[in-house]
């Protein structure tokens, strides 16, 4: 197979990062960081007061890229705390200035891809994970912990602490505080110990820290992608830490004192972690999200698109639980939605990305009972918009949950002022999987699963035969189904005929 050279540019609010790589072995062949950017206090990603020092940046790889004879040039950002608009300001001015589109990437996106490599990669990652492991990753605004259980992800959980935020805290406490230190550790203790109930404590657990860039100069060899730390060795240097002496802790990691006071979080939230999960085993590893982007969505790998996949379901199927979603019904519209949009696909035209959002909207639709039934789907899609599933973009997550807002009673038309305002972009597809959607809910709407099989037929005079196979007699869905058939009806222009087979 012929091999060709792929360049990755990666824009993170404190640097930007070159990657050439070998395709298809997927060899790096080189690795390239820009100096420190300055990062903002209360919004991290300060792209835009950096915007000259990013350009000459990327101008200086564009010209490494020609070097190599790249074929290829992929170009993700970091949305860190950024809000939509000034999202589409930053693109937009780096396009201009350097002829390159950027694709932003969410902490979700971006930790999917991380635990991937981890998953495929990472030396021991299966013995590591065969009973409990927890992997903390430190950002610069937040950090998540992940839970891996028998080598599979389990759950996540997106944490309101990160390197700099605590980093400015520190700063303004200590002209403050008479203790600093302490608010401190009982700031990050408030935001984690939420998490108390949800956290598995058994002597098999161990805790692995991801870009903790202090720890790694520590105790990570610089041959290995993974090392184990001692706890009490890890335990001395939080103390040395804490102390207001701290040059024997300098010396051992060579930065400077502004890079200290950026790193110095790495401990106190690893520690405050510990003291939460009280793991047996405590490991530091130097996987990048550079290393996870590079491997996954940077060549198209395959295989981490199906584990990111399979993390998706499994977070979708916790909220599902979570909110107490009937489970029979819940299989029921995800098996019959799936097999519309599979024989459905010359008329729809969508992707295989969009059919798992539908399988995702179809398992969390009815999560908004745990509120109220009256208006179910109202709070079905607030919800939505509140939890981000993990390795799905901000534009997935948003279809998803409008999906879950008109499945039921409202639909998505321009007389919908709150579907007139969604983006253009979303309008189409969500008025789409929603038709589909609310078809198949329709046809268990008693909730008893009456239907066992399904045979769809399109005929020439614009109708959609659907041949039920029921053990039961069907007046209530049929009812049901005639007053949400008119949404597939206005979406496809295709009128849906429900006939109904008895299986004695």
């Amino acid at each position: 197979m012929k091999r060709s050279l792929t360049a990755i540019i990666y824009l993170e609010p404190d640097q930007v990062n070159l990657r050439i790589i070998e395709i298809p072995t997927l060899k790096v062949i080189n690795n390239i960081r820009s100096g420190l950017l300055n990062i903002g206090n209360a919004k991290v990603a300060n792209y835009s007061e950096n915007m000259p020092t990013i350009v000459n940046n990327i101008e200086g790889f564009k010209q490494i890229i020609n070097d190599y004879q790249a074929t290829s040039v992929k170009f993700y950002g970091d949305l860190e705390d950024l809000d939509p608009v000034a999202a589409r300001y930053v693109a937009d001015q780096l396009e201009v200035r350097t002829g390159l589109q950027i694709e932003w990437l969410n902490n979700n996106q971006l930790m999917a891809q991380s635990m991937s490599y981890l998953l495929t990669l990472l030396p021991n990652f299966e013995k590591l994970s065969k009973h409990n492991m927890y992997l903390l990753s430190i950002g610069l605004s937040s950090t998540t912990l992940a839970y891996f259980h028998h080598g599979s992800f389990e759950r996540a959980w997106d944490i309101d602490l990160g390197n700099a935020k605590i980093s400015y805290l520190v700063g303004r406490l200590r002209k403050t505080a008479t203790n600093p230190t302490e608010i401190i550790q009982d700031y990050i203790s408030s935001k984690l110990e939420y998490l108390t109930p949800e956290l598995t404590k058994k002597k098999h657990t161990v805790m692995m820290v991801q870009n903790a860039l202090s720890l790694n100069k520590l105790f990570l060899p610089n041959d290995q992608q993974i090392a184990e730390v001692s706890l009490d060795e890890f335990h001395d240097d939080y103390q040395k830490i804490l102390s207001p002496v701290k040059d024997g802790l300098m010396k051992n990691i060579q930065i400077d004192d502004q890079q200290f006071e950026l790193l110095l979080p790495n401990y106190l939230v690893t520690a405050r972690t510990v003291r939460l999960i009280q793991p047996a085993g405590l490991y530091v590893t130097d996987i990048s999200t550079m290393d996870g982007i590079s491997h996954g969505i940077g060549v198209a790998n395959p295989k981490t698109r199906r584990q990111i996949n399979e993390m998706i379901r499994t977070a979708t199927d916790n909220i599902s639980s979570r909110y107490g979603v009937d489970s029979a019904h819940r299989d029921f519209v995800t098996r019959f939605s799936l097999q519309f949009f599979d024989q459905l696909r010359p008329i729809h035209r969508l992707g295989q990305h969009e059919r798992l959002l539908l399988e995702i909207a179809s398992k969390i639709d009815d999560i908004g009972n745990f509120i109220n039934q009256r208006g179910h789907y109202h709070h079905s899609a607030y919800i939505m918009e509140a939890i981000s599933l993990i390795g799905l973009s901000d534009k997935d997550n948003r279809i998803i949950a409008e999906v879950a807002r008109y499945h039921s009673a409202e639909s998505p038309d321009i007389s919908q002022a709150h579907y007139r305002h969604l983006d253009d972009e979303i309008q189409m597809p969500v008025a789409k999987l929603a038709a589909i959607l609310r078809l198949v809910d329709a046809l268990d709407d008693s909730r008893l699963q009456k239907i066992s099989s399904i045979k769809l037929k399109l005929v020439e005079d614009g109708r959609l035969i659907i041949k039920a196979t029921a053990n039961d007699d069907l007046v209530l869905e049929k009812w049901s189904f005639s007053e949400k058939s008119q949404l597939f009806k206005d979406v496809y222009g295709i009128e849906p005929v429900l006939t109904e087979r008895n299986d004695h």
